[in-house]
């Protein structure tokens, strides 16, 4: 494990801070006035519309109450000085070795931040996300990273429709403010919905990004709208675990771009579940392959700095039933012996014998709790 100054870790923080806070105070400036609603007994905080050409403009989500938000929406600090300021930051940041997105990911993730996909609660996940965990955790991650020419971009469906808010304009039109050629990739199953948002150069993607949003329950069609993206989503399995109880992060691009990600221990779990999805091609099993390499870089880390949020998710996912067991457990038989030994040893939920022939009746008496 590679430790990287304290100075970076502590520069890292600042500007997450200074990059939400400049995002909410650039969204104040426009015009509007900040005001807590209580809803289902949780205050969330709104933007008031200004009048524009004496038409009052939508109200906008900020976000739950806490002290974070209430400081962002208080401060009035100069935003040229804090710009000046974030752009030293993200170039100390950069030339530390710190990870950052390529060109394009940086252009979409800056833009959607600036329609305020991640102000709704979406969610950077994949390797862009792994980018930011190096210096939220204050490591260097040799080999468990890389480009992937794609971006995802999650949400919970209720969170959708709670926060009573969207982007200014439809999910494809935003992507094309970036380049135009991003176009809709339709699902082979709904012509009418859109599977994927991509740059082709001839029949090859050049850069994809793709919306994705949690399936729970039976299986379904697996295509479904978001209300606050205005865009169409993926469904996927397991995805509730990761993008719950999201954190904020900075991409450094540009200012330093406000996003927010999956708590690290989470990624970290996930990937173990993804890791033994993936195994029909050889495509498919060097993907496996980095999903367990990053896992392992991050409980490494985890496993010492974070134990108890590791042994709390690691639990929670086991306690989900035989299906995640097995996937788990297979996962976590890929990791390093000492990164593997660190976790197991957390188990406190029985588990079944995840090499057990699926064919044979589980005699073990533990029932199945997925939800």
């Amino acid at each position: 494990m590679n430790r990287l100054p304290v100075s970076i870790q502590t520069l890292y923080a600042d500007l997450v801070d200074k990059s939400w806070s400049g995002s909410y105070q650039s969204l104040i400036e426009s015009g509007g006035t900040p005001y807590k609603q209580t809803i289902k007994g949780t205050d969330f905080w709104y933007l008031k519309g200004g009048m524009v050409n004496g038409y009052r403009r939508k109200d906008r989500y900020l976000g739950p109450d806490g002290p974070e938000i209430r400081k962002w929406i208080t401060e009035h600090e100069n935003l040229r000085d804090v710009r000046k300021t974030r752009i030293d930051m993200v170039r100390s940041l950069r030339n530390a070795r710190i990870p950052a997105p390529d060109p394009v990911s940086g252009k979409v993730l800056s833009t959607l931040s600036e329609a305020g996909a991640f102000r709704m609660r979406g969610v950077v996940v994949g390797s862009v996300a792994f980018q930011t965990y190096a210096p939220m955790l204050g490591v260097r991650f040799e080999d468990a990273t890389g480009q992937t020419g794609d971006l995802d971009l999650a949400q919970f469906h209720s969170i959708s429709l709670a926060v009573d808010d969207s982007l200014q304009e439809d999910f494809l039109t935003t992507l094309k403010s970036v380049d135009p050629r991003f176009e809709a990739n339709p699902s082979p199953i709904d012509g009418r919905r859109t599977l994927k948002y991509a740059i082709r150069v001839g029949r090859e993607i050049e850069f994809s990004v793709d919306l994705l949003c949690p399936l729970r329950g039976p299986e379904r069609e697996r295509v479904t709208p978001l209300k606050a993206m205005r865009g169409d989503a993926q469904l996927l399995r397991y995805l509730d675990f990761l993008i719950y109880q999201e954190t904020n992060a900075v991409s450094l691009y540009g200012l330093g771009v406000p996003v927010k990600v999956p708590a690290p221990e989470r990624y970290a779990v996930h990937k173990l579940i993804v890791s033994q999805m993936r195994i029909d091609t050889a495509d498919s099993q060097a993907k496996a392959r980095k999903d367990l390499r990053q896992a392992s870089a991050l409980l490494e880390v985890l496993l010492e700095d974070r134990m108890y949020e590791v042994q709390e998710v690691w639990n929670e996912a086991l306690s989900r039933g035989p299906s995640w067991q097995k996937k788990l457990l297979r996962g976590a038989g890929g990791l390093p012996s000492p990164v593997k030994e660190g976790l197991l040893r957390l188990t406190e939920v029985r588990v079944i014998d995840p090499f057990r022939d699926p064919e044979k009746p589980d005699l073990s008496g533990d029932p199945d709790k997925t939800r």
